[in-house]
């Protein structure tokens, strides 16, 4: 139970493959640090289970003494994975004593465990996520979504798979978290744009490639190349290459943010349905602005025709780099400060917090009807969800 009506004792689980914050790859680990960040700033009770090499504001409990990357057979990973979330799971509930679980692993606890958990959707709505956030909801757990399409996306699917009468447990839509207070900014831009992500079919760095080129602009793209993502690269993108783009490899953070603070402009041509998308809100933390396929949450995190431009069409994304010259800098800038403060995040996940643990003091929830769900299916526009005078929904 909650120690005092204000004072949680709030517990982050972090997975044990990458540190926290995370040096270069890791999208999770750098919400889970953000978060975590705005949670201790806001007076919390936090302590974060995670690799014995993470650095926080918050109290480190390691559940590896260091991280232990990803380079291992799928069996062994789950093996692993298995087997640190139980120890983390018995570490919260017999030593830390917490209020409520923040659990970013997507494993399963023993069925009779005593302390609400609260769950991040960090992926998009497949068939398989979808059948485990239904069981998780049935045993009483809550989620969040990361926007308001990934919610809406993961509620169609449910319904696809078992009809209108049974739903994932929402307690809450919060968009991620970004602390600027570390990124550097710059309103003097370079004539180049630039790409960040995954190389393959779903972030379309060959998009961007011919982006770049029908704007008449060079590129510069930072690419994750592993294995499982070299035939795409030698398919559909290395036949693209020329002397207007610049191929880096995987950038750490330091270099990231050079590269987002002087490009004119970051290219997201992102074709499936991001659920958030972290490269838009780092790109404009820089003053950069985005053009971005008018797609998945782009439309939430970008205000069109203020911090970059959404189309929908590769060709349109051409056109609207001639016009990012337009935009402000700073009014990317403070768009960031204002809507993703950890502070402000913080204080709307605290909010889903409440409504875990008041769920879970009356009943574990064994199998969730529509009606029955915690805030509705409806949810303001994001621009007014998150306009600069609101607080913490």
């Amino acid at each position: 139970m909650e120690r005092s009506n204000e004072r949680l004792r709030i517990v982050q689980l972090a997975p044990p493959w990458f540190a926290i914050p995370p040096s270069a790859y890791g999208g999770i680990e750098l919400v889970i640090n953000d978060l975590t960040t705005g949670l201790a700033a806001l007076g919390y009770d936090v302590l974060l289970i995670a690799p014995g090499d993470s650095c926080t504001t918050a109290r480190l409990v390691p559940n590896v003494p260091r991280h232990l990357g990803l380079d291992y057979p799928l069996a062994v990973k789950a093996r692993m994975m298995a087997e640190t979330s139980a120890r983390s799971y018995r570490e919260a509930r017999l030593r830390l004593h917490a209020d409520v679980l923040h659990d970013h692993t997507d494993e399963r606890p023993d069925p009779a465990y005593p302390v609400p958990i609260v769950r991040t959707a960090h992926g998009p709505a497949t068939p398989e996520a979808v059948r485990k956030y239904v069981d998780f909801s049935r045993r009483g757990d809550a989620f969040v979504a990361i926007s308001h399409r990934q919610r809406e996306l993961f509620d169609r699917r449910c319904a696809a798979l078992y009809g209108p009468a049974v739903a994932i447990n929402w307690v809450g839509t919060i968009h991620n978290p970004l602390d600027v207070a570390a990124i550097p900014f710059s309103a003097h831009k370079e004539d180049f744009a630039f790409f960040l992500g995954r190389c393959d079919w779903e972030k379309n760095p060959d998009g961007a490639i011919r982006v770049a080129r029908a704007a008449g602009i060079p590129l510069v793209m930072a690419l994750r190349i592993h294995q499982g993502e070299r035939a795409y690269f030698e398919e559909a993108v290395w036949p693209l290459l020329g002397p207007d783009v610049t191929l880096l490899p995987e950038v750490g953070s330091p270099e990231k943010f050079e590269w987002l603070r002087r490009a004119k402009v970051v290219i997201f041509p992102s074709q499936w349905e991001e659920p958030f998308g972290l490269v838009m809100t780092e790109a404009l933390a820089c003053g950069t602005p985005v053009v971005a396929l008018d797609r998945g949450a782009a439309p939430e995190v970008l205000t069109d025709g203020v911090t970059g431009f959404l189309r929908n069409s590769e060709a349109g994304l051409a056109e609207a780099i001639r016009e990012v010259g337009s935009l402000d800098p700073y009014a990317c800038r403070r768009y960031i400060e204002v809507c993703f403060n950890p502070r402000r995040i913080a204080g709307q996940y605290v909010e889903a917090y409440r409504r875990a643990i008041t769920q879970h003091g009356a009943a574990p929830m064994r199998g969730v009807s529509v009606d029955d769900r915690p805030g509705g299916l409806g949810h303001p526009a994001a621009r007014a969800a998150y306009a600069p005078d609101g607080g913490p929904s």
